[in-house]
């Protein structure tokens, strides 16, 4: 079933709004997540705050050239140790993220198939599509690192950083090579995440291996660039204008708990069904008029 850009935006609101539990994995992911970095800066603070001794220091005792020190003192005392608990830890954080990511994906695919999705929905696409989502989120950010090499040409320009806050005008082709560099990595990051933003849509929606959903993906952008921007802007202009309240507000802590919980609980579930029920409406698949299933009143 095609539709428009007008009626993907219109019926997607409609079946996110009879669909608000698609906000669960967002919450539990968002509530895991917190507990996550938690334990891991609990457990990092441990292992720089800790003295030769074996005593834990209070870093409230110490000045910050102190405590810079120590921390430095702490890494590289326990580089390979450090280094493993960086890596596992984000690389678990993204594979916990993927899980509950498939899972809403999944939500978005039952409630734009068939009116309604429940917890069972994400359980099931979760666990089925968790190993090869990571996968892809995983090439997706290598995709995005490899952008650094515009800042390397700066870089070398530049030297030794020391020489540079000592004397700042004795290498200023070195520091406008490296602002070029990052203003080109910022430029790569953003086509990029705008070409690809259907990959991990396609890859649960149609359970396909993680290179042939990145194809797939770009394929899909190449064919549908205006209504697949149009979605983006909304996704990043709504996110934007959520953090402009935030940081308007005021300290008020009502204010900003809201503003926090706003993406949450409205714009990544929200974007979710639309980028889903565009995906589905362009490939031609079946789906449910949420405006029928709304006149229904025996359907609530």
């Amino acid at each position: 079933m095609y539709e428009d850009f007008g009626t993907i935006l219109n019926k997607g609101f409609k079946s996110w709004v009879r669909n608000l539990n698609i906000c669960i994995p967002f919450v539990l992911n968002f509530l895991i997540s917190m507990i996550l970095y938690f334990l891991f800066f609990a457990l990092m603070g441990l292992l720089l705050f800790t003295s030769t001794s074996g005593s834990i220091i209070d870093p409230a005792t110490l000045s910050n050239k102190e405590i810079f020190t120590m921390m430095w003192k702490g890494f590289s005392e326990n580089l390979g140790l450090s280094v493993f608990l960086l890596l596992g830890f984000f690389l678990f954080v993204m594979f916990v993220q993927s899980f509950f990511t498939a899972g809403a994906i999944g939500m978005a695919k039952k409630a734009s198939e068939t009116g309604d999705a429940g917890l069972f929905d994400m359980l099931v696409s979760g666990s089925k599509n968790v190993f090869r989502l990571f996968l892809i989120v995983l090439l997706i950010t290598l995709l995005l690192l490899v952008g650094i090499i515009f800042m390397v040409p700066g870089a070398l320009a530049v030297g030794d950083l020391s020489t540079l806050i000592e004397n700042p005008e004795a290498s200023v082709n070195g520091v406008t090579a490296l602002a070029i560099g990052t203003i080109l990595w910022t430029v790569y990051i953003i086509i990029l995440n705008l070409v690809l933003s259907l990959s991990s849509y396609v890859l649960v929606i149609d359970e396909l291996g993680p290179l042939e959903a990145l194809s797939v993906g770009f394929r899909f952008f190449t064919n549908n660039k205006l209504d697949v921007f149009f979605i983006w802007v909304i996704s990043i202009g709504l996110t934007l204008i959520n953090s402009l309240v935030s940081e308007f507000a005021g300290s008020e802590s009502i204010i900003i708990a809201t503003t926090s919980l706003v993406p949450v609980l409205v714009l990544q579930p929200l974007t979710t069904v639309l980028w889903t029920r565009l995906y589905l409406t362009r490939k031609g698949g079946k789906l449910y008029d949420p405006s029928d299933l709304l006149s229904d009143p025996d359907s609530f």
